[in-house]
């Protein structure tokens, strides 16, 4: 939870299947419930699509496709439900498989790859201020501040046409590699710098995890806080 909002509309979740080790963070929008409502079922149906499909797909249509069926999942209930009408979700997943970490995103949750003191953001923003980023309309700085900073472009459920975006390149994992999927209530409230600086410590990865949160909600938690942290050894 954050320091503003009554209710934590954010989902997270792990889990092994046949095609990989699976980590999604999910952060749901549509008020009255239904912000967390379309984060539930969007975690439900891809790990539900993970757990049963036996099509020979390569990991990227496996990710694209589990994205697709999550939309499906979130806008049916909406249509059928006026109380959760608009509700929606960004997301971004990774999946683990021979050695390669192949992942996607819908919306403004990010993943980031910390590798020998540096920190790589993996993801672009599908939102307002990054699209004028990479217009060259404004810069990076000038986004943080920008009011209509927290606009997104794309999410799971608005529509029954989702544009979700697979990593062309998956990233081919090295040890001591650290990987972050979280939800823009972290990223909001922690510049790259002081993320790294956290990642960088000596400490476990789960007092890590649990150190970013904090920070987050230090410096103003005006949204939840949802972080998966995965350490490669």
């Amino acid at each position: 939870m954050g320091r503003v909002r009554p209710n934590n509309e954010d989902r997270v979740a792990y889990v092994r299947t046949q095609h990989g080790s699976l980590w999604m963070v999910c952060d749901g929008m549509g008020g009255h419930a239904a912000g967390e409502k379309a984060a539930e079922l969007a975690i439900q149906a891809v790990v539900e699509f993970f757990s049963h499909t036996t099509e020979p797909l390569t990991p990227s249509l496996l990710l694209e496709k589990a994205l697709h069926e999550a939309n499906e999942a979130i806008y049916k209930i909406a249509q059928l439900h006026p109380e959760y009408r608009r509700m929606g979700t960004t997301c971004v997943m990774a999946l683990y498989q021979s050695g390669y970490l192949h992942y996607a995103h819908v919306g403004d949750s990010r993943l980031y790859l910390y590798r020998q003191g540096q920190l790589y953001q993996k993801t672009l923003d599908h939102s307002y201020v990054q699209f004028l980023v990479s217009q060259g309309l404004l810069t990076p700085e000038e986004a943080e501040l920008h009011p209509r900073r927290h606009v997104i472009l794309r999410a799971l459920g608005l529509s029954s046409r989702p544009e979700p975006e697979v990593a062309s390149t998956p990233i081919e994992v090295q040890r001591g590699d650290l990987v972050l999927l979280c939800s823009d209530g972290l990223n909001n409230m922690l510049h790259d710098a002081e993320i790294a600086a956290i990642l960088a410590k000596s400490s476990p990865v789960s007092a890590k995890a649990q150190e970013l949160i904090l920070a987050a909600n230090e410096a103003g938690g005006v949204d939840n806080i949802s972080v998966a942290l995965v350490e490669f050894y």
